[in-house]
């Protein structure tokens, strides 16, 4: 009978620790430390339908193409962070680079943007990742997963660049 109780309680801690965190988009931000309405890094436009401003913070604009990385990867972080910790059905992502020198300023280019559904978004990581749910996405530390880690940098296959275009990313570079 312990061996049974045990055995019971061990897979209910281990159930909870698989069990990603959930909430408002609000307190997804600040549960995950990466932007802040602080520091200007995230910013709620409309509440509905969902449209949030994410901005990666920069000193220059001296090296474009990181610039891009950053800013493309700032987008997609928003829409997967929003489907796998929310309920909402679709969301607006728009990411702006924030210069940090002399003060927080939100730059209007280089700027990406995407508009996409729930479903999109999982197809698009179906299909590009080679996931089955948004749960694959991170793991049980709500970290990002090796599939998805491949999704978040130009030089890995996919690539981030695959997995914007996927999405249906618009970006500006001025």
């Amino acid at each position: 009978m312990k061996k049974i109780v045990l055995a019971l309680g061990l897979a209910a801690v281990a159930t909870l620790s698989h069990a990603q965190f959930k909430g408002s988009i609000e307190k997804v931000i600040e549960e995950m430390g990466d932007f802040s309405p602080d520091n200007k890094t995230f910013e709620v436009i409309t509440a509905k339908p969902l449209h949030i401003r994410l901005s990666p913070r920069v000193m220059t604009l001296a090296a474009p193409e990181q610039t891009r990385e950053e800013v493309l990867r700032a987008v997609v972080y928003g829409v997967y962070r929003t489907f796998i910790h929310t309920d909402q059905a679709q969301v607006q992502v728009t990411a702006q680079p924030v210069l940090m020198v002399p003060k927080p300023t939100v730059l209007d280019a280089p700027r990406a943007t995407v508009s996409v559904t729930r479903a999109k978004a999982l197809q698009v990581a179906q299909k590009t990742l080679g996931v089955k749910s948004f749960n694959e996405l991170v793991d049980s530390d709500d970290t990002w997963s090796d599939k998805m880690q491949n999704g978040r940098y130009l030089s890995r296959k996919p690539g981030l660049a695959k997995l914007a275009q996927d999405l249906g990313v618009v970006y500006v570079a001025k």
